[in-house]
Order: structure tokens, then sequence, then C-alpha cells
């Protein structure tokens, strides 16, 4: 008999908790959080380690231009870059073993499948584990599950860039195996609905927005934070449109820069440069910023969590996903551009969240709606 219609206790969920990145650990975090305290199940976290999945652990980048190199080069023999680069992985791997329900065994690509472990129902999501500008494994879209035994879920993963005409007959078996099927930007959601219409797919919010702020102040740690008012960076790399914003932010403001650095160097000559923290960290310091300066999805996340008055700077790519959010949120008017920088007031800098609070709460509340009743076989 199938396991689709027997109580779930035991679910194991599959996403990226082997990546350095404060995004990729915290909606993994939230997840196994809400499951087990919300939905009173045993959740443990799948420890699947792709290929190339330690790439974001390596303290120098692989070089693809003499540029590339000289960084290196320069991070090398840099003791202020290194060290805290070192320290700073320390702290992410504590985060890991403190906060993440790792089940006990690692796979691998040929492990998962050959011995595949036992649940009552699998979910994968969030993240991008369905861009296949990353990578194109069936792992993430568990062809290992025998559907006999075990409930199969699609929590929130992220596609992206659109697939291609070639990747959509090679993944639309796949997806029509789902108990459950949802995706975490509007932009991908007729795509999947074309491919694998029989299990109605929807749209639900990235699993940070499944813990309340109450709940993110359980593990906010505030202990960097400075005594004064200040603004927020964090910025995946920095653009001259990201110095540019910066600069006109403090400007307009009179306030310090807190930068959380991710970078070889400190492009905004920040008054607090910051390198050596980690995921409680970058909550807290969220927590208690006046403005908010990013192009990061979960720092923008957690600014709206928060209620911040926040600016984001597109990127080069996959900027549907913050597109998507803002739509889905009802909040407009966060996304920087040269024209709008040039022209940027202090009033410009607020963020109404008066009209967006009925748009927030009700996102949230279909999300848990779909999430509860895929585990539960109501649909």
């Amino acid at each position: 008999m199938s396991m689709s219609k027997n109580k779930v206790k035991r679910v194991l969920t599959l996403t990226t908790q082997y990546a350095n990145n404060m995004g990729a650990l915290l909606q993994c975090y939230a997840l196994s959080r809400y499951l087990n305290e919300t939905e009173n199940v045993e959740c443990q976290v799948l420890q699947y380690n792709p290929e190339g999945y330690n790439k974001s652990w390596s303290y120098f980048n692989k070089p693809r231009t003499f540029r590339d190199f000289v960084k290196n080069v320069y991070s090398l023999f840099n003791p202020n870059l290194l060290i805290p680069k070192i320290k700073k992985q320390k702290i992410m791997r504590r985060f890991i073993n403190d906060y993440i329900p790792l089940a006990p065994v690692k796979y691998g690509r040929k492990d998962i499948t050959q011995n595949p472990p036992k649940a009552d129902a699998f979910i994968c999501g969030s993240d991008q584990i369905w861009n296949f500008k990353y990578r194109r494994d069936l792992t993430y879209f568990f062809d290992f599950v025998n559907k006999e035994e075990s409930r199969i879920i699609a929590y929130a993963p992220s596609i992206a860039d659109p697939w291609e005409n070639e990747d959509e007959k090679f993944i639309a078996p796949y997806l029509r195996r789902f108990d459950s099927l949802s995706v975490r930007e509007s932009p991908n959601l007729p795509q999947v609905q074309k491919l694998s219409p029989d299990n109605n797919p929807t749209v639900v919010c990235d699993p940070v927005f499944l813990l309340n702020k109450k709940k993110w102040d359980d593990v906010a740690e505030t202990k960097l934070e400075p005594d004064e008012p200040y603004i927020f960076c964090y910025f995946l790399s920095v653009s001259p449109l990201a110095i540019e914003a910066v600069k006109k932010m403090r400007e307009l403001t009179g306030l310090k820069i807190l930068h959380f650095n991710l970078n070889a160097l400190d492009k905004f000559n920040s008054e607090y440069n910051i390198r050596m923290a980690g995921p409680t960290d970058f909550i807290g310091l969220i927590s208690k910023a006046t403005y908010v300066c990013t192009n990061s999805f979960h720092c923008s996340a957690f600014s709206i969590i928060y209620r911040k008055n926040f600016m984001f700077l597109p990127k080069n790519m996959a900027n549907e996903r913050i597109t998507s959010l803002m739509n889905k949120f009802c909040i407009s008017d966060v996304f920087a551009s040269k024209e709008r920088i040039e022209s940027l007031k202090l009033e410009d800098l607020e963020v109404d969240y008066s009209n967006t609070e009925i748009c927030i709460s009700d996102f949230i509340s279909q999300s848990k709606e779909f999430l509860h009743n895929a585990l539960n076989d109501e649909r």
C-alpha cells in the first residue's frame, strides 16, 4: 500500500545543507524547525553531498581570469583576509552542527541510489536545487524514492532560469511523480504547470518565512551590534552601482555603514567592516539595522520579516527571485537603478508595509496550508 494513505511520522528534507552560505543554511534550518515544531513530525535533513558540493568552502575561488588569480594571491598573503575566512568557516560549521538536525548517514549520488534512506515523506527545497545552470541532479527530484513506501513533496525549490526545451522533456516524468508540487518563484510556475498539470503545482514562500519574527529572535545574535544606528550592507559581489547606492544612503541619512563583508576589499570604506560572523549574527544585525542595502535574496527576505527599510541592487542574473518575492508580498519601490539613485531623497528609503501586511500573512498562510495538506494527503 502507498504511504500516501498513512500518517506521516518521519520526514527527510533534501536541500543545500552543505553550503557555506547564509541563506542556504537559514532556509534549511527554518524548514526543519517548522516541520518538527508545527507539523509534529520527526524531521531530519539528508546529508546528501552532490558533485562539487565543497566548492563554497574553498579559501580561494578557482581563477577564471588573470584578475581572479591576482585576487587569490592577494588573499593568500594578506592575513587580514585569510585568517577571518578560516574563523568564519568555523562559525558556519558550528551553526550546521548546532542548529541543523542532520540525518546520520552521508550520501553521494551512487550511495543514495544503491542504498536509499527510508522515510514516510521526503521534501525537497528550498534554494536553487532545480536551477540547471548550477547542476542537473535527479537526486533532487527523488528518483531514488520508492513511491509505494513514501510520499514525495517539493516545497519551494527554485528554478530561477527557465528550463530549455530539451530539459523539459528530460524532467517532466520526474515532476509527475510528486504527490505535492510547488515552486518558489511565480515566473517558473507556468512551465511547471505545463509539464506536470495533474499534481496542481503552486507557488509557496521561502522556508525562512515559515518562522515568525519571535522565533528568529530566538536565534538572532546581537553581540556585534554597534551602539549607534547603522546601515547594514550585505553583497555577494559589489558593483559600481552598489558603491553609488551606499554612498547616497550614507549622505542622505548621516548614518554609519556596517558592512557584512564577503569580498576581498571593503569598497564602502565602512565604519564597521565585519568578516568573522555567521548566520545568527546575520539575522541579529539585520534585526537591529535602521536601513539595509543588499543584492541578496535572503538578506531581502529577513529585511521583510523584520519590516526594515531596504534597497535591493539587481544582479546580472536570477533577479526574478526577488521580483517574484516583492510581487507576492505587494512590496514596490525597493529596486535601485542608476536613475533612481541619482534622484533619491530620504523619504524614498522608507518601505511602506501598511498595504502589504495582508499580502504577506495570506501568502505565508497559504504556504503553510500547502505543506500541511501535502503531509496529510489533503488535496
